[in-house]
């Protein structure tokens, strides 16, 4: 390549790079702020099952993993408020039923460091002046204990389903392979048993990669081929969905997929670099080889040399 081309790449690179900060600082920017009020609605509903939690999460304009921390935050605040014994919040009557001043003193008898009293007096006066929610407070309280112990049920559940699948993937030929891939789970492998069935069925990696409909496919207009590659997601669903959410942890996880990835997503612009989803997908694919090429051969996986030396280091 020429000098003058090479600089010509580097800098729609560098355009390319500062486009894409752009366009983060602007997602991030509009993004929506949920009040806590907001939060519990969603969660209780989430918790009522009339609808599934995609659906709701696109509904709401939120992320799955967003609704299941929100989940998280609701059971613990929950859990610690049922499991008190002689320490509690006061109630707005309560705070409301003190002068000023005994509040305040109140505060100060049972705190330890610097207290903002201008706060205090504020939330005093808040609590003086405020309805408050009495009215229907019973019930609500009511519904949030039965659908805790409702949610404590399910993970109880959830521990015994995960315990039988850990038991049927060590009774699979194919399993102590794949457990043997850095940052791949008894779940992720249990998923990808389930739908790809036994690997004797296959002649080479490329017959699973056409099954989970993650192979790509050029687009083409008017005798233009598009820039990027998407996937033909003709295949099974729900074996895609299995290998995407299996390789994620992976990509975090393991060194090896993190520097393939790395390279691929940081390339220059005229070798097409790929993008968030477009390195998931490409590294579906290269999970589905590489489990294919280690069950065959029966061997373990192993880190390159390069990947081990960061790891010990």
């Amino acid at each position: 390549m020429s000098k003058e081309n090479k600089d010509k790449a580097d800098a729609a690179e560098t355009r390319s790079k500062q486009t894409k900060g752009f366009m983060q600082q602007v997602r991030v920017s509009a993004r929506r702020k949920y009040t806590p009020e907001e939060k519990v609605r969603i969660v209780l509903e989430g918790f009522r099952r009339e609808v599934a939690v995609n659906e709701l999460c696109r509904r709401e304009g939120i992320k799955p993993g967003a609704f299941y921390a929100w989940t998280k935050d609701f059971m613990e605040a929950g859990k610690e408020r049922l499991t008190r014994d002689t320490v509690r919040d006061a109630t707005r009557q309560e705070i409301a039923g003190m002068t000023e001043d005994e509040f305040v003193a109140t505060i100060e008898a049972k705190h330890q460091g610097r207290i903002m009293r201008r706060k205090l007096r504020a939330l005093h006066y808040s609590a003086r002046t405020s309805i408050g929610v009495e009215a229907g407070a019973l019930s609500v309280a009511s519904e949030i204990s039965f659908l805790i112990e409702k949610l404590e049920l399910i993970r109880r559940q959830i521990g015994v389903m995960v315990r039988t699948l850990v038991r049927l993937v060590d009774e699979t030929e194919e399993g102590k392979y794949l457990l043997s891939i850095r940052g791949l789970n008894y779940v992720g492998v249990a998923g990808l048993l389930a739908e790809l069935g036994t690997f004797k069925s296959y002649r080479n990696a490329k017959q699973m990669i056409k099954m989970a409909g993650s192979n790509p496919t050029e687009s083409e207009s008017a005798g233009k081929k598009g820039t990027h590659t998407p996937m033909s997601k003709k295949g099974r669903p729900v074996l895609r969905y299995c290998a995407w959410t299996a390789v994620i942890p992976m990509l975090r996880f393991n060194p090896d997929f993190r520097a393939w990835a790395k390279q691929r997503r940081e390339r220059p612009v005229h070798a097409n670099p790929l993008n968030g989803r477009e390195v998931v997908g490409a590294a579906l694919n290269r999970l589905l080889r590489l489990a294919f090429t280690l069950v065959k051969r029966q061997t373990f996986y192993q880190l390159p040399q390069a990947q081990l030396a960061e790891v010990v280091i």
